[in-house]
């Protein structure tokens, strides 16, 4: 209550324009085909074909102790979910995606170590709201 609900939605934009860059920067793309139907809540991040996103988020709990959303009805085994709702900041999810890095890599998908989390330290980087 302290926040206030708009601060509480502005900080949910920024975090998730972090994530988005981050997904860009991994080479990577959102299943919301469109700026318009991107999230502010959670975004959901397409596999390249021929990779299970179940396996992944399975590798991704087990090995980094790390819970990532599912893809559900026609996208499960497709696309994994990153939240960024709730009581998180820049630092919160900066970890999540290193974990998620990790976690790309450990499947084969061809990202670069660093480049999601830099991209979205980047977005971040001015005017970052603390969480309570």
């Amino acid at each position: 209550l302290t926040e206030g609900l708009d601060n509480v939605f502005a900080r949910h934009f920024r975090l998730a324009e972090g994530v988005r860059q981050a997904v860009s920067a991994w080479g990577l793309r959102l299943c919301a085909a469109a700026p318009k139907w991107h999230s502010d809540t959670v975004s959901a991040i397409m596999l390249p074909e021929g990779f299970d996103s179940a396996a992944l988020v399975r590798h991704a709990y087990t090995k980094y102790n790390m819970s990532l959303g599912m893809g559900l009805n026609k996208v499960a085994g497709k696309v994994f979910r990153i939240g960024h709702l709730g009581d998180t900041n820049s630092l919160t999810l900066a970890g999540a995606l290193s974990g998620v890095e990790m976690a790309l890599c450990d499947a084969g998908i061809p990202i670069t170590l660093g480049s999601g989390v830099g991209a979205a330290l980047q977005q971040w980087r001015v005017g970052d709201a603390v969480s309570a």
